[in-house]
């Protein structure tokens, strides 16, 4: 400790001796020896060239020049105080504060907010904010603690790694099937129109699976969108057909606004991310719910 600093911690301590009333009391408050505090306050009023307290072996009392110095002293103690106060609030006002969770809109509301309401209900005081993202830049990244994104995707300032798989099959509207010959094999689907993601094109071909049995179907012509539900719009639309993960369909499977064409295969799954940004802050629950969205989706979902 440099000399400043040193007389700094000094004055400190002599508006301590004076609050706790004494040498010995200020000794004991503060875990130090007797003799380290008396040697300080010596110091310290040699430093100055005035004498602060009239010691006696039952009391102190405060000189003129020590009343002169123990008010600054006293606000300097107070001061040093609520700096660590504060600091203190911001570390568990950090730590405290909401985790937030990015993913696709579709999936948050379809799939992954219930999840995330049993793990608030498990763990009482912690609060997770849902952000959707569908795209993963890195302002994206930076702005959640953890983010669940779906492949094929190109994630920008983080981290990703595999978490799971999202069943998939291949779509499309009841009046485009209606307009259509039926199935007889997957080869048949290269004669129709495609409706791919961008991130797809490069491929330009679909994997299924059977018993076992792996089929590569070659696309024909194409109609490339910008991502999943722009895909799930241009099927219900009629434009073509789809490979969509079964959970963004399943509403209107149901109301028969789509059709399932190759319900007897199944389609190769698409691989669930998790996100993790470069520089993540330390936040109560965080590394506990992170590996509770591992294993959520750990298994195929139907």
């Amino acid at each position: 400790m440099n000399g400043e600093l040193k007389q700094v911690a000094d004055l400190a301590l002599f508006a301590r001796i004076v609050q706790t009333g004494g040498i010995s009391r200020c000794a004991e408050y503060l875990g130090m020896e007797r003799t380290t505090v008396s040697r300080r306050l010596g110091s310290l009023e040699r430093a100055l060239g005035v004498k602060l307290l009239d010691r006696t072996p039952r009391s102190i009392v405060v000189t003129d020049a020590g009343r002169r110095c123990l008010e600054q002293c006293e606000l300097l103690l107070e001061s040093a105080q609520n700096a660590r106060s504060l600091a203190t609030l911001g570390a568990l006002s950090a730590n405290d504060a909401a985790i937030v969770v990015g993913a696709p809109p579709d999936l948050i509301d379809r799939y992954i907010d219930p999840h995330l309401g049993a793990f608030e209900a498990g763990n009482p005081g912690i609060r997770i904010e849902r952000r959707p993202v569908t795209t993963w830049d890195e302002q994206a990244v930076g702005s959640v603690d953890v983010g669940i994104a779906l492949a094929p995707t190109t994630v920008s300032g983080g981290r990703t790694s595999d978490a799971g798989r999202l069943r998939q099959s291949v779509f499309c509207s009841d009046g485009y099937a209606a307009r259509h010959r039926p199935l007889r094999s997957l080869a048949d689907l290269a004669r129709h129109y495609a409706i791919v993601e961008a991130d797809e094109t490069p491929r330009e071909t679909w994997r299924f699976e059977r018993d076992g049995e792996e089929v590569h179907v070659a696309l024909g012509s194409m109609h490339v969108v910008s991502g999943l539900l722009e895909a799930r719009e241009a099927a219900l639309a009629g434009l073509g057909i789809a490979r969509l993960p079964r959970y963004l369909c399943e509403p209107y499977l149901y109301s028969g606004r789509l059709v399932d064409l190759a319900p007897d295969f199944e389609s190769a799954a698409r691989g669930v991310l998790v996100v993790d940004p470069e520089q993540r802050q330390r936040k109560r629950g965080l590394d506990a719910l992170r590996v509770y969205l591992e294993a959520v989706f750990r298994h195929q979902v139907n």
